[in-house]
């Protein structure tokens, strides 16, 4: 499946990622700064989710998922890594907050990048 087909559905919407810790209990975080990089990759700006760039450090397997008002949407598995610095980072500034934009959190800049490689997909209704 190609996520370039989904980008009305992912880009910038909220989006739930599940990540597992070192004692193997699961996260569970909101994103909301997102978008589809090609068509096996999504990218998220790191604004808080503490918990979630520590779990990816020591377990890099991921689930999100993302729908719409109608209830569809997809179910993502990938492999994530967290950028400080880069690339990566230098995009979600750019693209985040170009404008002046502050979180709800007070952040002015992203804290860094989640790239994943989505390697499965499920569609629902």
């Amino acid at each position: 499946m190609n996520l370039l087909d989904y980008k009305e559905l992912i880009d910038g919407k909220p989006m739930h990622i599940a990540t597992i810790n070192s004692d193997n209990n699961p996260n569970l975080s909101v994103a909301s700064d997102i978008r589809v990089l090609e068509e096996n990759k999504i990218i998220i700006s790191v604004n808080e989710m503490n918990n979630t760039q520590r779990n990816i450090s020591y377990n890099p397997n991921v689930v999100l998922t993302v729908f719409n008002e109608e209830w569809v949407g997809l179910r993502m598995y990938g492999k994530a890594k967290f950028y400080k610095d880069g690339e990566y980072y230098d995009f979600c500034n750019k693209t985040f907050f170009s404008n002046g934009e502050v979180t709800p959190f007070g952040a002015t800049k992203p804290k860094g990048a989640i790239v994943i490689n989505i390697e499965k997909v499920e569609k629902f209704k």
